[in-house]
């Protein structure tokens, strides 16, 4: 995985793993970009400063989504550790999204 930060554009790409973009999408003001298979090869974060700094919560779904993770792989770092989390109702997972992007 490789992390660029563009501070001069407020920008941050987030590659995951090498490939042709073949299509992407903008969703909440994050680009992703998929190979032609439709896998998720990177994420492009626009107004990164306001991005990075929101609190704003999301569910299992859209995390994994950000991340480019299938949601096993997600759970398994949640019972490592490695993510922060709630469970406001004691069974759905609410994450921060500052949270989900530091976590990559």
């Amino acid at each position: 995985m490789k992390i660029i930060h563009q501070p001069e554009i407020d920008s941050v790409s987030i590659d995951f793993k090498d490939g042709i973009e073949a299509k992407s999408y903008l969703e909440n003001g994050v680009i992703v970009r998929l190979d032609a298979k439709g896998n998720v090869i990177g994420l492009d974060i626009t107004d990164s400063s306001q991005f990075f700094s929101s609190n704003d919560e999301i569910d299992l779904k859209e995390a994994c989504a950000l991340l480019g993770v299938s949601e096993s792989t997600l759970r398994r770092r949640i019972r490592e550790g490695k993510i922060k989390y709630r469970k406001p109702n004691g069974k759905d997972y609410r994450f921060k999204r500052k949270d989900i992007i530091r976590s990559a």
